[in-house]
């Protein structure tokens, strides 16, 4: 880590390098990212920008990937970086990175209108929601109790009708609303509209939250997850909060994001009890309820924690990837704060 909790972008590249050869189970970067994505399809890098440019994910470790993906021989026009909102890519500092194709979801025009994903968890429009009515001109519109209430999510443009693929790249970042601000909450609060019903607190939400990660809109397209690590947030998540944040310097990735979040958690749960504040993973049963669906391991026992040498591009003592298996980078000891 450079100064400023800023990742130095020539390591990120070789720990990027290292672990999709790992995940994959090949010895060449160009290979793990073809068995990944394919010629011709066009894939969206999903970031977590909204923690800011220390606790989100840093645009060294997108650039890696986009660079890993150019040189695997997908065209640069086939390659976006993309979150819900510009002004947060900004404030993270994307639009100052060379190379990168940005997109953002903005308003409600960001959205899919004829794609949508249903759940049983209820929430009230707002504004920036496809659904929402700007002006209520009837008597129901204005009287009625279930005004503005839907159970249905909109789906982005980005992922409904542009890309293929998605490779995945949340921040180790707790949250408010799902306890870990990871691998499922990036793809689905961070990416509908009507969001706020996922993520409500005591358990509200977190079967919905993992129904919708399943649809084939979501989950379905995510083809590998790199939860960058580089710094671990641990409380005022998923908003900028500098001051509960610690170097942790590694990156972790696995084609399971129930297993990148069960980690995720553990790790937060960990700082959080250095810092003497309540557990992360109370407000994680999503996670659980991923498992419960066949979308992954939350289990410790199911998952194997298998580090990867960053020395040269082949993953050093590591076996098959399973998709149970969250692959870190070599990181030092974690350096927790009290």
């Amino acid at each position: 880590m450079g100064a400023g909790m800023t990742p130095k972008p020539e390591v990120v590249s070789r720990m990027v390098e290292s672990l999709v050869c790992a995940v994959t189970g090949t010895s060449s970067a160009s290979d793990a990212w073809r068995s990944l994505i394919k010629p011709g399809e066009k894939v969206g890098i999903k970031v977590s920008s909204q923690p800011g440019p220390v606790g989100g994910t840093h645009p060294a470790v997108a650039l890696a990937v986009v660079e890993g993906l150019i040189a695997a021989g997908i065209k640069s026009g086939d390659i976006i970086v993309w979150d819900r909102r510009r002004e947060d890519l900004v404030a993270a500092g994307y639009d100052r990175i060379p190379g990168l194709n940005l997109r953002w979801i903005e308003k409600g025009a960001g959205y899919d209108p004829r794609v949508m994903v249903t759940a049983s968890a209820t929430g009230r429009l707002v504004f920036g929601d496809l659904g929402f009515k700007e002006s209520q001109n009837s008597l129901s519109d204005i009287l009625g109790p279930t005004a503005q209430l839907s159970q249905d999510s909109h789906v982005p443009i980005i992922l409904s009708r542009d890309v293929d693929k998605v490779i995945n790249i949340p921040s180790l970042c707790d949250s408010y609303f799902t306890g870990i601000n990871g691998a499922l909450a990036g793809m689905t609060l961070g990416t509908l509209d009507n969001w706020r019903r996922f993520g409500r607190g005591e358990g509200y939400g977190d079967s919905a939250l993992a129904d919708v990660y399943g649809s084939e809109w979501i989950g379905k397209k995510v083809a590998l997850t790199i939860m960058d690590a580089m710094v671990l947030q641990y409380a005022g998540g998923p908003y900028p909060s500098p001051v509960n944040c610690v170097t942790y310097s590694a990156l972790f990735a696995s084609k399971d994001p129930v297993a990148i979040d069960a980690t995720g958690l553990r790790l937060l749960d960990e700082q959080r009890s250095v810092s003497r504040m309540p557990k992360a993973s109370l407000d994680g049963g999503h996670v659980a309820e991923a498992e419960s669906r066949g979308l992954g391991n939350a289990d410790e026992k199911m998952i194997q924690l298998k580090r990867t040498a960053i020395r040269t591009a082949r993953a050093s003592g590591v076996g098959s990837a399973s998709e149970a298996t969250p692959y870190p980078t070599s990181p030092p000891a974690p350096q927790f704060r009290p």
